[in-house]
């Protein structure tokens, strides 16, 4: 059997591009809706996607006076898009820095058997401070002790789902015998963020283990990708680069002790689609009008840390920040646009403008069989397991994606016609 893609749908409001809820092929007044979720879930099903992917974020961004930045909890969503949907995997973010252990586990639990083994975890460690002052915390935690406090936080998550035998109920109505306690396992973890006993209060995953989602580029992002992961989503802009970056996740995963192809890398795109490449253009300097670079700015002075950006002379090169970002920030996202900038000579204002349709992404502009063909470059070049799609516009960006692209991807055999399995971790063994 030939290597297959896999593909997983970013899906933010009416999209990811800065104040797209402006554009007339967007319907922001429905974007919290159920329908809405409901038809965006269906789409990817419809294309045969492996997951259904919902970031979170937990604190207001600076830019909602002017940007449908809204930020609904990821986990009811996917509970009731569970009923709604059949095959789908189904990935929420969580954060490791202001959560516990036990909640995560049994909420990401609950969601898998009511899906029949759909859910996926999205571990993140949050790096903004005002995400810290929500949560009762003076201040954000240093990138490192962000990152042992993750590391710590899943051992005790996959801990915990392994608690439970998975013959540990029995069941047995004459006996009036529910379960065997000799099946059911304290964890009993003691360490230097928390102390945990167990066992969860449900039973073992449908589908064996949840798998994970991981984002971080950094050192020790890449480390605990490496080691915990099931698929990696990935920040890069030219094919080179995404090539290094997967090798480098391919060889740390095999350091690891697992298997190289264990962690699927998708490199994230946002498709810009119209029936020829010029009305693609046509459609993408329109999006493109709507972005206002001071929400822009306000987007990327988070991504960097709280560096004030506008202090800057946005027609300017774009200034190397990679020695001036504060200890507590991130590192991966702001690194990658540095370079980014430096290597194509961008000035501030080009690269809040590059920013604005893919929230950082690669932007692919094209009519389907130059997407198709971009994607099938990246692929085969060994840069890419596949594609986190991020839609600058919802529900018309994915719509069109699934219907133009993903066909011509499926007559090239470079993608799924139908789910041969019934789980996330059977989608991600599939090809």
């Amino acid at each position: 059997m030939s290597r297959l893609m896999h593909l997983a749908v970013f899906a933010q409001g009416v999209g990811v591009g800065q104040s797209v809820w402006r554009s007339p092929r967007t319907v922001p007044e429905r974007m919290h809706s159920f329908d809405h979720w409901a038809h965006l879930a269906r789409a990817a099903e419809r294309g045969c996607f492996d997951a259904f992917f919902i970031a979170d974020a937990l604190n207001l961004s600076t830019a909602i006076e002017t940007d449908a930045t809204d930020r609904p909890d990821p986990l009811p969503i996917l509970s009731a898009l569970s009923v709604v949907t059949d095959r789908i995997g189904l990935i929420g973010t969580s954060s490791t820095t202001y959560n516990d252990p036990f909640t995560v586990a049994r909420q990401f639990a609950t969601l898998d058997h009511l899906s029949d083994g759909r859910a996926g975890w999205n571990v993140v460690t949050t790096a903004i401070p005002a995400a810290a002052e929500n949560y009762g915390s003076a201040g954000l935690p240093e990138h490192t002790d962000r990152y042992v406090r993750g590391e710590e936080f899943v051992d005790v998550v996959r801990a915990l789902w392994e608690g439970w035998d998975l013959d540990a109920i029995v069941a047995d109505r004459e006996a009036g015998i529910w379960a065997d306690r000799a099946k059911l396992h304290r964890i009993d973890h003691h360490g230097r963020y928390f102390d945990v006993a167990g066992p969860l209060t449900i039973p073992r995953s449908p589908q064996g283990r949840i798998p994970l989602a991981q984002a971080g580029s950094s050192p020790t992002g890449m480390a605990l990708g490496a080691r915990v992961a099931d698929l990696v989503f990935a920040t890069q802009h030219s094919i080179e680069s995404a090539r290094e970056f997967a090798e480098g996740m391919r060889a740390l995963t095999e350091a690891a002790g697992r298997d190289r192809s264990a962690v699927k890398v998708l490199p994230g795109v946002t498709p810009i689609i119209g029936r020829t490449d010029a009305q693609a253009r046509d459609l993408a300097i329109e999006l493109g009008s709507l972005i206002s670079e001071q929400t822009t700015l306000k987007f990327l002075n988070q991504t960097f840390g709280g560096i004030d950006l506008s202090r800057f002379d946005l027609d300017e090169p774009f200034p190397d920040l990679r020695d001036s970002l504060p200890s507590n920030a991130s590192v991966g996202r702001p690194t990658l646009l540095t370079e980014v900038a430096l290597q194509e000579k961008l000035t501030v204002r080009q690269l809040a403008q590059r920013v604005g349709l893919g929230i950082g992404h690669r932007t692919l502009v094209g009519s389907p069989d130059t997407v198709a063909d971009d994607l099938q470059r990246w692929f085969e070049a060994g840069a890419a397991d596949g594609f986190i799609v991020l839609p600058a516009d919802l529900p018309l960006g994915l719509d069109e994606f699934v219907d133009e692209v993903v066909p011509r991807l499926q007559d090239r055999g470079l993608l799924r016609k139908k789910y041969r399995g019934n789980t996330l971790r059977d989608h991600l063994a599939d090809g």
